[in-house]
């Protein structure tokens, strides 16, 4: 940790308290050259926020000017977490160590040696020297739990696979912080079911094409009180046995209205 990171840090003058917690976060781990790579869901976990949440403050923290960010890969060619630089004024131009040229076509090996005092400095193992203007496509990431007991709770014909969930989170997660409660988005995204062939597709495109949430907020989705016995009282959900013998999610039948939906089917 750099004390000079976290002082300039809290004294920065920043458009929100999540701006302002994200950038101290990213100072109390920043080292003497002002850099620090933390996972995003590391920085999740730290501030209590989104993943969505906190995408927006690094781009916005980006594009005022306070950090920097580079891209970091693995020798495979997947994306690790990105390198952040703090922008702080004692912080060299270039930082120090980064390769800011584009590689050369000679260049066959990964690995580069710097001599400071007699010592070697290399680049971490495993940094494939990538170029910069076409990097790898970050592989999607796995869906928040949040999406994850949303995608869960859909009745059938609406089951989603692994990499559509993973394609289709942070749309969901978007959803959630706009103002949708699990419930009526649920709700939303699953009706009308019938002669439905492509879920995903429809469910792609309800999600595109989402509405403002519905007026009330929160409490609209609370018509009935929460029972108490349900996994939770956002999602009004619960573990049951289907006749296979597997474990699923089902809305629970006491408080969740998608479970009454589900009882007495209407067309729309």
């Amino acid at each position: 940790m750099s004390w000079k990171a976290v002082d300039w840090a809290t004294d920065a003058k920043v458009g929100s308290p999540v701006l302002k917690l994200i950038l101290i976060l990213l100072a109390n781990k920043a080292d003497e050259q002002f850099s620090c790579f933390p996972s995003v869901r590391t920085l999740m976990a730290e501030s209590g926020a989104g993943r969505s949440t906190v995408l927006r403050a690094l781009k916005t923290l980006e594009t005022d000017g306070l950090i920097t960010r580079r891209a970091q890969f693995h020798a495979s060619g997947a994306q690790r977490s990105s390198r952040y630089y703090l922008n702080h004024p004692d912080v060299q131009l270039s930082p120090e160590g980064v390769d800011t040229t584009l590689p050369r076509p000679e260049s066959g090996r990964g690995l580069s040696r710097r001599r400071t005092e007699g010592v070697p400095i290399r680049h971490p193992p495993g940094d494939p020297q990538v170029d910069p203007l076409n990097p790898p496509k970050e592989p999607p990431s796995e869906p928040s739990t949040r999406s994850a007991k949303l995608f869960d709770a859909l009745p059938a014909p609406w089951t989603v696979g692994r990499a559509d969930r993973r394609r289709l989170g942070p749309a969901i997660d978007g959803a959630l912080e706009s103002g949708w409660t699990a419930s009526a988005l649920t709700e939303h995204l699953s009706r009308n079911p019938h002669g439905v062939r492509s879920p995903v597709r429809v469910l792609e495109k309800r999600l595109a094409d989402l509405p403002s949430p519905p007026s009330g907020g929160r409490e609209s989705a609370r018509r009935l009180p929460w029972c108490g016995d349900c996994e939770d009282e956002q999602s009004r959900t619960m573990t049951v046995v289907d006749e296979s013998g597997c474990e699923t999610a089902a809305f629970c039948p006491r408080c969740s209205p998608q479970s009454e939906r589900t009882r007495n089917p209407r067309t729309e």
